[in-house]
């Protein structure tokens, strides 16, 4: 607004056929542009739908959020080939009306790379928040809550840990959980957030999955050694054979997600892998196993799903621990 983009982009909209104004305040046409400009098939939308119009000034010359946001869009599109707002499922119609804009500003190429990923309601039971009454909750609150829970769990599992070490796992940790239960779940569908399932140390769960990570670097540490001989052709065990292949499935995991903006994609592939690699760890041994061409096989495969679950987990923004 200060830069004057704003009124710029009304100029421009203005002498465009999509506007009109209506008792003092300007109007967007969006569903003109739609038709006009065969745009509903491009955007997924069926003909028999009607996009509503956008009010883009107030009588009184003051600008509404979708109208700055106009301006804010072109100003990122001089800075990024792609543009992605992480936005609320119900900021969509307003999305669209943006996304219409820019064609109507005959900005195709910026509309074709204009996304809106919409995420679904966050609900915590237990907890009952009111705009009206002024009670609410703040992520702050919800991490600084995860840490301390996960402190007492830390403290629980591993009582010789230093006060330091234990701050300092319950952080990452804590943090961590609530990062993967976002991200684990896709984005259309609500995330139920409750503290069982975010901090469980068994399955699904970013403390899992770290857990995992640490036990994959604990056994690569007790082997002392680096594999010299690995004989992979005796790796004949089904858990091996589903661990490679599930290892080798992870580049093109990473494509779909990407390509399909689902991050839960990475989150499920390294929740299956850690409850693949604790399987194996626990049905078959690693350093002990003979001959010495079969451990140093197994202890390569170990490796690779250490550094699997990292790659994974530091996709999602989580740290993978070598301690836990």
């Amino acid at each position: 607004m200060w830069s004057n983009q704003v009124s710029e982009v009304l100029q421009s909209l203005k002498a465009s056929p999509f506007v009109y104004t209506e008792g003092g305040v300007l109007e967007f046409n969006a569903e003109k542009v739609a038709q006009k400009l065969k745009l509903k098939a491009k955007l997924g939308l069926n003909e028999t739908h009607e996009v509503s119009p956008l009010t883009l000034m107030r009588a009184d010359g003051t600008t509404l959020y979708t109208t700055r946001d106009v301006a804010y869009t072109l100003w990122k599109f001089e800075r990024a080939e792609k543009v992605i707002n992480v936005i609320g499922m119900e900021q969509s119609l307003a999305q669209l009306q943006l996304k219409l804009l820019l064609y109507a500003l005959g900005y195709d190429k910026y509309a074709d790379n204009f996304v809106h990923f919409a995420y679904n309601l966050v609900t915590l039971p237990g907890y009952k928040m009111s705009s009206r009454r002024g009670r609410y909750i703040t992520f702050d609150e919800v991490l600084d809550e995860a840490v301390e829970r996960a402190y007492e769990e830390v403290s629980k599992r591993s009582p010789n840990l230093t006060e330091e070490e234990k701050r300092k796992i319950a952080n990452f940790v804590g943090i961590g959980a609530v990062r993967y239960t976002l991200v684990d779940v896709d984005s259309s569908k609500p995330v139920v957030f409750t503290w069982d399932r975010v901090l469980n140390f068994e399955t699904n769960s970013a403390p899992y999955v770290q857990y995992t990570h640490a036990r994959a670097c604990s056994i690569l540490r007790k082997a002392e050694r680096q594999p010299e001989n690995p004989a992979f052709d005796l790796l004949k065990q089904k858990l091996e054979h589903e661990l490679v292949l599930a290892l080798a499935s992870f580049p093109d995991i990473f494509v779909e997600a990407t390509e399909y903006l689902k991050p839960n994609l990475v989150a499920d592939f390294a929740n299956v892998l850690a409850d693949k690699f604790n399987t194996f760890y626990n049905a078959l041994p690693v350093i002990k196993a003979e001959p010495q061409e079969l451990s140093d096989a197994r202890i390569t495969l170990t490796e690779a799903i250490r550094t699997v679950l990292h790659n994974a987990l530091t996709l999602i923004g989580i740290v993978a621990p070598e301690k836990m």
